[in-house]
C-alpha cells in the first residue's frame, strides 16, 4: 500500500515531488495488450508497442493508475486525456497517442465497475465508458508488472508523456489544453526531414564536486534521429576554454541511442570549471539541426579545505558546495520549525541503493574538540525494513573512508511505531544527534559525508547540520563564560557577544530547553540530574558546551 500514502503525502506538500523516472530520460521499451471493453477479455493478437507509435512520429501519453485509486477517479472524470485523444488522436488531428494502464490489480470486475480488483479493493466506478484509447491492465496475462518497475512508479496517478524520439516527461494531472501544449514546448522539436541528426540526451561522469583535484571519464548519451542509420559523429569538447575533437563511430538506427565515453579530464585549479560537448557533424557532413546538439557540465574543484565553520539549516536549499554525487536527495519545504530539511527517499530508492550527501571539503585543525551536531527524524515503515545512515569521513580526499556514526532500524527511528504511510515529520518528531569527531587524527583536509542506505522502507530527514567546537567542563572560551557548572537551578551566560539562543540537549540528542532574544542565564531547575550539551548562537556563530545539571 506504499503507493496509496505517497500519493496522498505529496498532496500535502507546496514545494516537494517525489520524483518518477527523471525527466528528460530514454523511456524503456514497453509493449502491453489491451481489454476489449465489450467482453472484458484481453485482445492477444494486437499488441500495442509504445517504439512503433514513437517511431511512426506520434507522442504518447500514458496515464498510470489504479481502480481502487480516488484522485485517479477524479482525475479520470475530469476527461482531459478523452478530450485530448478526440481533438488530436488519429479520428482529430491525429497527432498524438493515448494509453491508460491500470498498474495495480485491475481486473474487468473493477474496470467496468461490477465489483473488487484481483486484491480485492473496491473500485471507484466504471472505467470503460466513454474511453476510446487502449486500456491495459497489466496484472491480465499476456500483460506483466514489468511495466511498474520499468517506469519506477510510485503512486497513482501518474501521468506520462514519451516524445517521439523517447524522451519520457511526467507532466502530470494537467487539463487538455496544458497537455497538448506540452507535447510542443517539452519535446525536443528536431527537423525530422533530416537524414544525418545527431541529439546529445546527456552528460554524465562529472560529479558536482571534487575534493583536492578532479578526474573523471565523462559519458555523453547520443541518439540518431535522422532517417539514415548514424555511423559517425564528431564532437567538439570544451573544457575550460580549451576545445578538442573526437569521432565516434558505430551503428545507431533511428532513435536509438549509446553511451559514448569521452576522454579522460583533469584539474586540480580551485573554483567551477565547464564542460561543454557539442556535435559538429554526422555521417561526416555537418549536422544542421543544432537542437540538442550541444550539452554543458559545471562542476566545481576544491583544492583547498575551508576553514569557515558549517552550520547549514537548508534554508535556501542544498548549498551547491555541498556534493551530491548520485542526484536521488530532495530538499523540502516543511511547516513548523524545520522549515527546510532534506529527505533520503526510501520509497523511490531500491532496496541496498546507496545515496551520499558530502559536507564541504573542511580544516578542522583549528578545533580541538570538533563536534557534527545534525537533526534527524524517522519513523519505520514496519519491522521488516531497516533503513540506515552513517556518518562517514575521509583524510584522503575521498580514497577510503572511516565512519563515526552509524545507526539503523529502530535506533535511527525518533518516532515509536511503524506506518504505512509516507513519513513527513512533525515539529516533535526530531531528534538532536552529537558525532564525535576529535578522534581523527590529522584534521587539516576532512571531507564528511551522510550516507544512507535504502531498505526501501520509509524515509530519513536532515536537518540543522553544524560542526564546531566542544570545550570541557571548564567553561571559558574567549570572553565567555558559563557559571556555575556544575548548577543547580540557574546558569549565567557571560560574554561581550550578543546570545541570540540558548539550546539545551540530553546525551539522547532531545532538545530539553530553549531559551530565545538576548539571553544571559537559563533555569536548569527542572532538568534531571545529569550531562547535557548546550548549543550558544551568537551573532558571530555557534558553540557546543558541556554542561552537568546536580
Amino acid at each position: 500500500m506504499k503507493k496509496i500514502s505517497l500519493f496522498l503525502c505529496m498532496s500535502a506538500l507546496a514545494v516537494a515531488s517525489f520524483a518518477q523516472l527523471p525527466n528528460g530520460s530514454y523511456a524503456p521499451a514497453f509493449t502491453g495488450y489491451e481489454i476489449d471493453k465489450s467482453t472484458g477479455n484481453i485482445i492477444s493478437t494486437n499488441p500495442i508497442s509504445l517504439y512503433d507509435m514513437t517511431d511512426a512520429g506520434y507522442t504518447v501519453f500514458m496515464d498510470v493508475f489504479a481502480t481502487w485509486c480516488g484522485p485517479c477517479w477524479s482525475y479520470h472524470n475530469t476527461h482531459a486525456l478523452e478530450n485530448l485523444y478526440a481533438q488530436y488522436g488519429p479520428e482529430g488531428t491525429n497527432e498524438l497517442r493515448v494509453l491508460a494502464i491500470e498498474g495495480s490489480n485491475g481486473n474487468y470486475n473493477s474496470l467496468s465497475g461490477a465489483g473488487a480488483d484481483a486484491g480485492g479493493s473496491a473500485t471507484q466506478g466504471n472505467w470503460l465508458s466513454g474511453v476510446e484509447y487502449p486500456i491495459i491492465p497489466l496484472k491480465m496475462a499476456p500483460n506483466t508488472m514489468a511495466f511498474d518497475n520499468d517506469y519506477a512508479i510510485s503512486y497513482f496517478p501518474t501521468v506520462y508523456m514519451v516524445c517521439p524520439n523517447r524522451l519520457v516527461y511526467e507532466v502530470g494531472q494537467q487539463q487538455t489544453a496544458d497537455l497538448y501544449a506540452a507535447s510542443n514546448n517539452t519535446c525536443p522539436q528536431f527537423d525530422a526531414t533530416q537524414a544525418n541528426n545527431g541529439l546529445i540526451l546527456s552528460v554524465s561522469g562529472i560529479e558536482k564536486v571534487y575534493h583536492c583535484s578532479c578526474t573523471a571519464t565523462p559519458t555523453i548519451d547520443l541518439q540518431n534521429v535522422g532517417s539514415a542509420d548514424l555511423t559517425s559523429a564528431t564532437l567538439s569538447i570544451n573544457f575550460d576554454g580549451q576545445t578538442t575533437t573526437y569521432d565516434w563511430t558505430g551503428n545507431l538506427s533511428r532513435y536509438n541511442k549509446t553511451t559514448v565515453s569521452l576522454p579522460q579530464i583533469t584539474s586540480n585549479v580551485d573554483g567551477i570549471h565547464q564542460y561543454t560537448v557539442t556535435i559538429v557533424s554526422a555521417n561526416g557532413v555537418s549536422d544542421a539541426d543544432t537542437v540538442m546538439n550541444t550539452i554543458s557540465q559545471s562542476f566545481q574543484v576544491a583544492v583547498a579545505p575551508s576553514s569557515v565553520t558549517i552550520d547549514e539549516d537548508f534554508s535556501n536549499g542544498i548549498p551547491a558546495d555541498w556534493c551530491n554525487a548520485e542526484d536521488i536527495l530532495f530538499a523540502y519545504n516543511l511547516s513548523g520549525d524545520h522549515g527546510a530539511a532534506v529527505c533520503f527517499n526510501a520509497y523511490q530508492l531500491d532496496n541496498g541503493t546507496i545515496a551520499n550527501l558530502y559536507l564541504p571539503f573542511e580544516n578542522l585543525s583549528s578545533l580541538p574538540t570538533p563536534v557534527l551536531s545534525f537533526d534527524v527524524a524517522h519513523r519505520r515503515y514496519s519491522s521488516n525494513y531497516s533503513e540506515r545512515l552513517r556518518v562517514m569521513y575521509s583524510t584522503n580526499c575521498g580514497q577510503t573512508w572511516q565512519p563515526a556514526y552509524t545507526k539503523s532500524g529502530s535506533t535511527l527511528a525518533t518516532v515509536t511505531g511503524n506506518t504505512s504511510n509516507n513519513f513527513i515529520p512533525t515539529a516533535t518528531q526530531w531528534r538532536r544527534e552529537m558525532v564525535d569527531l576529535s578522534n581523527i587524527a590529522d584534521r587539516d583536509d576532512v571531507v564528511i559525508r551522510f550516507e544512507f542506505r535504502s531498505a526501501y522502507g520509509n524515509n530519513v530527514w536532515i536537518d540543522n547540520v553544524n560542526i564546531s567546537n566542544v570545550t570541557g567542563i571548564s567553561e571559558i572560551e574567549s570572553d565567555l563564560t558559563i557559571y556555575p557548572n556544575p548548577a543547580t537551578d540557574n546558569m549565567t551566560i557571560s560574554t561581550s557577544e550578543n546570545v541570540q539562543r540558548v539550546e539545551i540537549f540530553n546525551m539522547q540528542g532531545q532538545l530539553v530547553k530553549a531559551e530565545s532574544g538576548n539571553v544571559t542565564s537559563i533555569s536548569v531547575k527542572d532538568l534531571a540530574n545529569g550531562m547535557y550539551t548546550l548549543k550558544l548562537t551568537t551573532d558571530n556563530g555557534t558553540s557546543m558546551h558541556k554542561i552537568i545539571k546536580k
